[in-house]
Protein backbone atom coordinates (compact mmCIF):
# COMPACT_ATOMS: atom_id res chain seq x y z
CA UNK A 1 0.00 0.00 0.00
CA UNK A 2 1.37 3.34 -1.51
CA UNK A 3 1.30 5.62 1.86
CA UNK A 4 0.14 8.96 1.87
CA UNK A 5 2.22 11.87 2.33
CA UNK A 6 -0.91 14.51 2.83
CA UNK A 7 -4.33 13.97 4.44
CA UNK A 8 -7.62 15.06 3.09
CA UNK A 9 -10.00 16.58 6.39
CA UNK A 10 -12.70 14.58 6.09
CA UNK A 11 -15.35 17.20 5.70
CA UNK A 12 -13.70 19.10 3.45
CA UNK A 13 -14.00 22.05 1.51
CA UNK A 14 -13.81 24.23 4.33
CA UNK A 15 -14.73 27.39 2.56
CA UNK A 16 -17.68 27.50 -0.40
CA UNK A 17 -19.08 29.85 -2.20
CA UNK A 18 -21.89 29.58 0.53
CA UNK A 19 -19.90 31.46 2.68
CA UNK A 20 -19.25 34.34 1.38
CA UNK A 21 -21.09 37.78 2.22
CA UNK A 22 -22.41 37.82 -1.37
CA UNK A 23 -23.66 35.66 -4.05
CA UNK A 24 -20.92 34.06 -5.36
CA UNK A 25 -20.10 32.11 -7.82
CA UNK A 26 -16.53 30.76 -6.48
CA UNK A 27 -14.19 30.84 -3.85
CA UNK A 28 -10.46 29.31 -4.67
CA UNK A 29 -6.46 29.83 -4.32
CA UNK A 30 -6.59 32.02 -1.47
CA UNK A 31 -2.88 32.57 0.69
CA UNK A 32 -2.97 31.68 4.25
CA UNK A 33 -1.04 32.51 7.04
CA UNK A 34 -0.59 32.37 11.26
CA UNK A 35 -1.59 35.55 13.18
CA UNK A 36 -1.78 35.70 16.65
CA UNK A 37 -2.09 31.87 16.94
CA UNK A 38 -4.79 32.41 14.30
CA UNK A 39 -5.15 31.38 10.93
CA UNK A 40 -5.68 34.33 8.28
CA UNK A 41 -6.68 33.87 4.61
CA UNK A 42 -6.89 36.30 1.83
CA UNK A 43 -9.79 35.03 0.14
CA UNK A 44 -10.17 34.84 -3.35
CA UNK A 45 -13.53 34.87 -5.13
CA UNK A 46 -15.88 35.67 -7.85
CA UNK A 47 -19.32 36.99 -7.75
CA UNK A 48 -21.85 35.88 -10.22
CA UNK A 49 -21.10 38.69 -12.42
CA UNK A 50 -17.87 37.35 -12.18
CA UNK A 51 -16.37 40.40 -10.70
CA UNK A 52 -13.06 39.36 -8.13
CA UNK A 53 -13.40 39.72 -4.66
CA UNK A 54 -10.55 39.32 -1.70
CA UNK A 55 -11.37 39.74 2.15
CA UNK A 56 -10.26 38.39 5.07
CA UNK A 57 -11.37 35.01 6.27
CA UNK A 58 -10.71 34.23 10.10
CA UNK A 59 -10.46 30.77 11.82
CA UNK A 60 -9.81 30.04 15.71
CA UNK A 61 -9.59 25.96 14.47
CA UNK A 62 -7.86 25.93 11.34
CA UNK A 63 -11.60 24.69 9.85
CA UNK A 64 -14.10 27.21 10.17
CA UNK A 65 -13.71 30.36 8.96
CA UNK A 66 -15.48 34.05 9.48
CA UNK A 67 -15.75 36.21 6.50
CA UNK A 68 -15.13 39.53 6.78
CA UNK A 69 -17.86 41.51 4.61
CA UNK A 70 -15.10 43.88 3.69
CA UNK A 71 -13.39 44.09 -0.02
CA UNK A 72 -9.35 44.88 0.28
CA UNK A 73 -8.71 45.36 -3.26
CA UNK A 74 -11.24 46.82 -5.62
CA UNK A 75 -10.45 46.56 -9.56
CA UNK A 76 -8.54 49.03 -11.38
CA UNK A 77 -10.58 51.50 -13.20
CA UNK A 78 -7.47 52.69 -15.62
CA UNK A 79 -6.16 51.31 -18.89
CA UNK A 80 -5.52 48.36 -19.63
CA UNK A 81 -7.85 46.83 -16.90
CA UNK A 82 -11.47 45.91 -18.22
CA UNK A 83 -14.44 44.61 -17.14
CA UNK A 84 -13.39 41.00 -18.16
CA UNK A 85 -9.96 41.33 -16.42
CA UNK A 86 -9.34 40.23 -12.38
CA UNK A 87 -7.28 39.19 -9.85
CA UNK A 88 -6.46 35.82 -8.06
CA UNK A 89 -4.31 33.35 -6.70
CA UNK A 90 -2.98 35.47 -3.19
CA UNK A 91 -0.13 33.75 -1.33
CA UNK A 92 0.69 34.91 2.30
CA UNK A 93 4.58 35.12 3.94
CA UNK A 94 5.21 36.92 7.17
CA UNK A 95 8.61 38.72 7.25
CA UNK A 96 9.63 38.74 10.97
CA UNK A 97 12.74 40.90 10.43
CA UNK A 98 10.12 43.61 8.55
CA UNK A 99 7.19 42.71 10.77
CA UNK A 100 4.91 42.52 7.89
CA UNK A 101 2.47 39.86 6.33
CA UNK A 102 3.67 40.46 1.90
CA UNK A 103 0.54 39.37 -0.34
CA UNK A 104 1.86 39.07 -3.67
CA UNK A 105 -0.97 38.06 -6.39
CA UNK A 106 -1.93 37.74 -10.15
CA UNK A 107 -3.78 40.96 -11.47
CA UNK A 108 -4.25 40.26 -15.28
CA UNK A 109 -5.68 42.22 -18.36
CA UNK A 110 -5.64 41.42 -22.19
CA UNK A 111 -1.91 42.21 -22.23
CA UNK A 112 -0.70 39.31 -19.77
CA UNK A 113 -0.66 39.23 -16.19
CA UNK A 114 1.56 41.07 -13.36
CA UNK A 115 2.31 40.06 -9.98
CA UNK A 116 0.94 42.94 -7.79
CA UNK A 117 2.13 43.21 -4.32
CA UNK A 118 0.84 44.88 -1.12
CA UNK A 119 1.39 44.30 2.51
CA UNK A 120 -0.43 44.19 6.46
CA UNK A 121 0.54 44.32 9.83
CA UNK A 122 -3.10 43.25 11.18
CA UNK A 123 -5.36 42.40 8.32
CA UNK A 124 -7.51 45.21 8.94
CA UNK A 125 -5.34 47.57 6.82
CA UNK A 126 -3.71 46.89 3.76
CA UNK A 127 -1.15 49.07 2.14
CA UNK A 128 0.26 48.52 -1.86
CA UNK A 129 3.25 48.09 -2.74
CA UNK A 130 3.29 48.01 -6.05
CA UNK A 131 3.85 46.08 -9.33
CA UNK A 132 7.01 43.57 -8.59
CA UNK A 133 6.91 42.31 -12.16
CA UNK A 134 6.77 42.87 -15.86
CA UNK A 135 4.15 40.70 -18.68
CA UNK A 136 3.76 38.10 -18.26
CA UNK A 137 4.05 36.00 -15.10
CA UNK A 138 1.63 34.11 -13.36
CA UNK A 139 2.02 33.25 -9.69
CA UNK A 140 5.02 34.19 -7.16
CA UNK A 141 6.01 32.81 -3.79
CA UNK A 142 8.03 35.07 -1.47
CA UNK A 143 10.73 33.38 0.82
CA UNK A 144 10.02 34.45 5.14
CA UNK A 145 13.82 35.12 5.49
CA UNK A 146 16.46 37.12 3.50
CA UNK A 147 19.41 35.30 2.18
CA UNK A 148 22.99 38.07 1.94
CA UNK A 149 20.71 40.84 3.00
CA UNK A 150 18.16 40.11 -0.27
CA UNK A 151 14.53 38.83 -0.31
CA UNK A 152 13.88 36.03 -2.45
CA UNK A 153 11.20 34.72 -4.66
CA UNK A 154 10.04 31.92 -6.65
CA UNK A 155 8.38 32.92 -9.48
CA UNK A 156 6.72 31.59 -13.17
CA UNK A 157 6.71 33.35 -16.17
CA UNK A 158 4.42 32.60 -18.70
CA UNK A 159 3.80 33.96 -22.46
CA UNK A 160 5.30 32.60 -25.61
CA UNK A 161 8.01 30.11 -25.90
CA UNK A 162 9.40 27.51 -23.55
CA UNK A 163 7.50 28.20 -20.57
CA UNK A 164 5.90 26.65 -17.54
CA UNK A 165 9.53 26.56 -15.35
CA UNK A 166 9.97 27.55 -11.83
CA UNK A 167 12.35 30.46 -11.52
CA UNK A 168 14.16 32.25 -8.87
CA UNK A 169 14.93 36.38 -8.15
CA UNK A 170 16.28 38.31 -5.69
CA UNK A 171 16.05 41.95 -4.51
CA UNK A 172 16.79 44.42 -2.44
CA UNK A 173 13.78 45.74 -1.85
CA UNK A 174 10.66 44.03 -2.98
CA UNK A 175 10.23 46.28 -5.89
CA UNK A 176 13.95 45.76 -7.83
CA UNK A 177 14.10 42.35 -9.05
CA UNK A 178 16.96 40.82 -10.77
CA UNK A 179 19.87 38.04 -10.74
CA UNK A 180 16.99 35.42 -12.49
CA UNK A 181 17.58 31.83 -12.13
CA UNK A 182 16.05 28.52 -13.29
CA UNK A 183 14.98 27.02 -9.65
CA UNK A 184 13.58 23.98 -11.82
CA UNK A 185 12.13 23.03 -14.89
CA UNK A 186 9.15 21.03 -15.81
CA UNK A 187 9.03 17.16 -16.77
CA UNK A 188 10.69 15.38 -14.22
CA UNK A 189 7.88 13.40 -14.19
CA UNK A 190 4.85 12.81 -15.96
CA UNK A 191 2.54 14.55 -13.57
CA UNK A 192 4.24 17.93 -13.64
CA UNK A 193 5.04 17.58 -17.44
CA UNK A 194 3.30 20.38 -19.02
CA UNK A 195 4.47 23.43 -16.83
CA UNK A 196 4.96 23.55 -12.81
CA UNK A 197 4.98 26.47 -10.69
CA UNK A 198 5.33 28.07 -7.13
CA UNK A 199 2.38 26.90 -4.51
CA UNK A 200 2.73 27.35 -0.97
CA UNK A 201 5.67 29.97 0.26
CA UNK A 202 8.71 27.92 1.74
CA UNK A 203 8.25 26.68 4.87
CA UNK A 204 11.28 26.54 7.55
CA UNK A 205 12.31 22.98 8.89
CA UNK A 206 15.41 21.99 10.65
CA UNK A 207 16.87 20.32 7.35
CA UNK A 208 15.88 22.98 4.55
CA UNK A 209 12.93 25.07 3.46
CA UNK A 210 9.99 22.84 2.35
CA UNK A 211 8.16 24.05 -0.75
CA UNK A 212 4.47 22.34 -1.60
CA UNK A 213 4.37 23.80 -5.61
CA UNK A 214 2.22 22.46 -8.13
CA UNK A 215 2.63 20.95 -11.27
CA UNK A 216 0.32 20.30 -14.03
CA UNK A 217 0.06 17.54 -16.99
CA UNK A 218 -2.08 17.06 -19.93
CA UNK A 219 -4.58 14.31 -20.77
CA UNK A 220 -7.19 13.90 -23.63
CA UNK A 221 -9.74 15.59 -21.90
CA UNK A 222 -7.55 19.00 -20.97
CA UNK A 223 -5.41 19.50 -17.72
CA UNK A 224 -4.98 17.78 -14.23
CA UNK A 225 -3.17 20.05 -11.22
CA UNK A 226 -1.37 18.28 -8.59
CA UNK A 227 0.74 19.12 -5.64
CA UNK A 228 4.54 18.02 -5.16
CA UNK A 229 6.95 18.88 -2.32
CA UNK A 230 10.80 19.74 -2.67
CA UNK A 231 13.53 20.50 0.06
CA UNK A 232 16.17 23.45 -0.67
CA UNK A 233 19.41 24.02 1.61
CA UNK A 234 18.75 26.21 4.44
CA UNK A 235 21.62 28.64 3.67
CA UNK A 236 21.47 28.50 -0.16
CA UNK A 237 17.57 28.50 -1.52
CA UNK A 238 18.97 27.79 -4.99
CA UNK A 239 20.33 24.33 -4.22
CA UNK A 240 17.57 21.49 -3.90
CA UNK A 241 18.71 18.65 -1.55
CA UNK A 242 15.55 16.56 -1.82
CA UNK A 243 12.41 16.30 -3.72
CA UNK A 244 9.56 13.64 -3.53
CA UNK A 245 9.67 11.49 -6.97
CA UNK A 246 5.18 11.07 -6.25
CA UNK A 247 3.28 13.67 -6.93
CA UNK A 248 2.28 14.76 -2.87
CA UNK A 249 -1.96 15.30 -3.49
CA UNK A 250 -3.65 14.61 -7.49
CA UNK A 251 -7.32 14.73 -7.62
CA UNK A 252 -8.50 12.48 -6.01
CA UNK A 253 -11.96 13.41 -4.65
CA UNK A 254 -15.72 14.58 -6.33
CA UNK A 255 -15.02 18.29 -5.19
CA UNK A 256 -11.47 18.21 -6.61
CA UNK A 257 -12.92 16.78 -9.91
CA UNK A 258 -16.08 18.93 -10.61
CA UNK A 259 -16.13 22.68 -10.54
CA UNK A 260 -15.49 26.08 -12.67
CA UNK A 261 -11.79 24.17 -13.66
CA UNK A 262 -12.01 20.77 -13.40
CA UNK A 263 -9.00 18.31 -11.97
CA UNK A 264 -7.58 20.65 -9.92
CA UNK A 265 -5.26 20.58 -6.66
CA UNK A 266 -3.76 23.78 -6.20
CA UNK A 267 -1.83 24.24 -2.72
CA UNK A 268 -1.22 27.92 -1.94
CA UNK A 269 -0.52 27.83 2.02
CA UNK A 270 1.33 25.65 4.42
CA UNK A 271 1.09 26.47 7.51
CA UNK A 272 3.51 24.18 10.23
CA UNK A 273 2.80 23.42 13.60
CA UNK A 274 6.19 22.51 15.08
CA UNK A 275 5.08 21.16 18.76
CA UNK A 276 2.57 19.00 16.94
CA UNK A 277 4.72 18.06 13.47
CA UNK A 278 2.09 18.93 11.55
CA UNK A 279 1.74 21.13 8.39
CA UNK A 280 -1.59 21.84 7.36
CA UNK A 281 -1.72 22.70 3.67
CA UNK A 282 -4.71 24.84 2.07
CA UNK A 283 -5.53 24.49 -1.53
CA UNK A 284 -7.85 25.42 -4.26
CA UNK A 285 -10.35 22.73 -5.97
CA UNK A 286 -11.61 22.66 -8.85
CA UNK A 287 -11.35 26.54 -8.86
CA UNK A 288 -14.39 26.37 -6.87
CA UNK A 289 -13.92 25.66 -3.10
CA UNK A 290 -10.95 25.76 -0.96
CA UNK A 291 -9.83 22.92 1.12
CA UNK A 292 -7.03 21.28 3.81
CA UNK A 293 -5.14 18.14 4.29
CA UNK A 294 -2.91 17.41 6.43
CA UNK A 295 0.96 15.82 6.55
CA UNK A 296 3.08 15.11 9.27
CA UNK A 297 6.17 17.40 8.83
CA UNK A 298 9.10 15.37 9.89
CA UNK A 299 7.94 12.37 7.49
CA UNK A 300 7.20 14.78 4.09
CA UNK A 301 10.73 16.38 5.04
CA UNK A 302 12.53 12.95 5.05
CA UNK A 303 10.82 11.73 2.14
CA UNK A 304 11.98 14.28 0.05
CA UNK A 305 15.36 13.73 1.24
CA UNK A 306 14.94 10.23 0.64
CA UNK A 307 14.33 10.31 -2.99
CA UNK A 308 17.04 13.38 -3.40
CA UNK A 309 18.69 15.23 -5.27
CA UNK A 310 17.47 13.92 -9.43
CA UNK A 311 19.36 15.23 -12.83
CA UNK A 312 16.11 16.47 -13.59
CA UNK A 313 14.97 15.49 -16.78
CA UNK A 314 11.76 14.07 -17.85
CA UNK A 315 11.81 10.18 -16.45
CA UNK A 316 8.57 8.49 -18.36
Amino acid sequence: MVKEYAVRYKNNPVITKKDMPFDAECVFNSGAALYKGEVRMIVNSWDTNWSCHFMVGKSKDRINFEIVDKDIVHPPKEYPFGLTDGFFDTRVTYMPEDDYYYIPYNMSCHLGGRIFLMKTRDFETFEDVGFITGVDHRNCVIFPEKFEGRYVRLERPAGEGKIGDIWMAFSPDLIHWGDHQIFLEKGTKYWESLKIGPGAPPVKTDKGWLIIYHGCREHMNGMSYHAGALLTDLNDPRKIIGKMNRYLMIPEMEYEFFGNVPQVVFPTAAIPYYDEDRLDIYYGAADTCICLAEAKLSELVDKCLEDGPKEYKYQF
